[in-house]
């Protein structure tokens, strides 16, 4: 599995499959998304990828020092090397990063920078300045 460190130190000619949460706990509701990701990445000749954050946006937007995570950064690339995921981004989450509005996030990071194929979420998964949208917004 491939770490990086930023999503500015990712760059792949072929699409990716890929989904997008803090995964602070690799438990079994997110395992199932993550073989989701890996099948569709196989099946598609895709490569499959994970963007996540450290620290926990929590902690950043709402100062919640107190935050209790089920694995450390360690314990979750551990966990998610044992996926046959191909690529994992911990991306470093930042007051910058939390104002990028919506269509910014889809245009500049998913498009543009992860060249992303198809995305696979969860139903009440939000992301865009303020959490202004949702999958409905990715599927206009």
């Amino acid at each position: 599995m491939n770490i990086f460190n930023s999503i500015a130190d990712f760059s792949s000619s072929r699409k990716t499959v890929a989904t997008i949460g803090t995964f602070d706990g690799v438990h079994v509701g997110h395992r199932k998304i993550i073989d989701r990701v890996v099948q569709a990445a196989t099946d598609k000749g895709y490569e499959s990828l994970i963007l996540t954050f450290f620290p926990h946006p929590r902690m950043v937007l709402h100062g919640d020092n107190g935050i209790k995570l089920l694995n450390t950064i360690d314990e979750k690339k551990q966990l998610l090397e044992q996926t046959g995921l191909q690529n994992l981004i911990i991306h470093p989450f930042d007051e910058a990063f939390a104002s990028l509005s919506a269509e910014d996030f889809v245009r500049s990071v998913l498009v543009d920078k992860l060249n992303i194929g198809k995305i696979i979420i969860g139903h009440d998964h939000r992301f865009g300045h303020n959490r202004d949208a949702g999958i409905e917004d990715l599927i206009r």
